[in-house]
């Protein structure tokens, strides 16, 4: 999209962009990335880089253009495009990173699901409640809820160790939900 829009010119700076893009990628996926001061660098740096392009006639040494990005807030060379872009990239990222962190969560809880293995008791309370009825002549009925509650349990009453690591996947999911209204 940038190289088919502004060709040549993005080309030779593309650095200074695909900085940002691994910078935003480093602070989804958990990076210790400060996004405010990511971004001021951004545009201190672009700034830089369109001085130098606008003034191509003169050369200017890295103090100097050190000292120009200093000057960005007050220059305002882009407008008001900084703060609102800073606005809606730390409103989507951070939402990012949530979602990030609860997919990591909840792939670790379901790795560890797959490789519980139920004991002999356990198949033996499945099979019943799942196949008395056929055995019975009664193909189309259903153990109760109770009854599949409590063989589930008795089921799953070794694995208290995932209880700490399901609780916190369930608790973010239905913590950010609340926040945005969906409980």
């Amino acid at each position: 999209m940038f190289v088919r829009t502004y060709g040549m010119l993005y080309m030779q700076n593309s650095e200074v962009f695909q900085d940002l893009f691994t910078e935003l990628k480093r602070y989804y996926t958990g990076g210790n990335v400060n996004l405010e001061e990511m971004l001021n660098d951004f545009w201190a740096r672009l700034l830089e880089r369109m001085f130098q392009l606008i003034n191509p006639q003169y050369h200017f040494s890295e103090d100097y253009l050190e000292c120009v990005s200093k000057y960005t807030d007050q220059l305002k060379p882009f407008g008001d495009v900084p703060r609102k872009l800073k606005i809606q990239v730390t409103r989507a990222f951070i939402a990012a990173r949530t979602f990030v962190q609860g997919l990591t969560v909840g792939r670790e809880v379901a790795n560890r699901v797959s490789k519980v293995s139920p004991t002999p008791g356990c198949i033996r309370a499945l099979m019943k409640m799942l196949y008395c009825p056929y055995c019975r002549g009664l193909p189309s009925v259903r153990p109760c809820n109770n009854y599949c509650l409590n063989v589930m349990k008795g089921c799953l009453a070794n694995q208290a160790d995932l209880d700490t690591e399901w609780n916190l996947f369930i608790g973010k999911g239905r913590f950010h939900a609340a926040r945005r209204g969906l409980l």
